[in-house]
């Protein structure tokens, strides 16, 4: 399991470089879906800890709980590779890469 997200945190991040700039569609799109993450994930982050605070459940099962919804897992996983793509856009390639 622990070879499949290390070949994932690896892998997609170039493959995303790749395909911005392969296609001219596709920056917008995977710019589109990070918004989408951010807000999905910074809403149930959001809901979550209110829930906590107003029913004063501040327990460790209570607190953890927000990690069993598979909309927050995977938004926060988007999130993680659109950083590390944006980093390598930004960071290593910095002004040799199209921008579209």
């Amino acid at each position: 399991m622990s070879g499949l997200v290390w070949g994932t945190v690896i892998v997609v991040p170039w493959l995303l470089v790749w395909l911005q700039n392969k296609m001219a569609g596709a920056k917008f799109v995977i710019d589109i879906a990070a918004y989408a993450a951010l807000v999905l994930f910074s809403g149930i982050a959001g809901i979550t800890v209110g829930e906590i605070l107003v029913n004063n459940t501040v327990f460790m099962t209570s607190v953890h709980k927000v990690f069993l919804n598979p909309v927050f897992l995977v938004s926060g996983g988007w999130l993680g590779l659109y950083a590390l793509q944006r980093l390598i856009v930004e960071g290593i390639f910095s002004g040799r890469i199209k921008k579209r």
